[in-house]
């Protein structure tokens, strides 16, 4: 498979520093944290037919964390089983975010 030197797709959703992006290990889902003290979660999905593109739907933003001198969220990581997105922030807070 050649790669093209374009992005196929560039997502400005963080105003500030993305400080991790991650990905679900059985999920089609990924998500980015940021100095904004904001966490983005995607669908992502490919398909094994290569003439049909990547589908990526944002899903959620998620705030909740507080600025500290000017960082945010410094990490996320998904639960390796469940849709849940833990966060760490310069807040000194971990938080767990999990579909309501």
């Amino acid at each position: 498979m050649d790669l093209s030197s374009k992005p196929y797709k560039v997502l400005k959703c963080h105003p500030k520093d993305i400080n991790n992006v991650v990905f679900h290990r059985s999920y089609p889902l990924f998500a980015s944290c940021s100095d904004d003290c904001t966490a983005y979660v995607f669908h992502g999905m490919v398909y094994s037919d290569l003439n049909k593109n990547p589908l990526i739907v944002p899903l959620e933003i998620l705030r909740g964390h507080a600025n500290s001198n000017g960082r945010g969220i410094l990490d996320c990581k998904f639960h390796p089983r469940q849709p849940w997105l833990f966060t760490a922030g310069a807040d000194k807070m971990i938080k767990l975010y999990c579909h309501q």
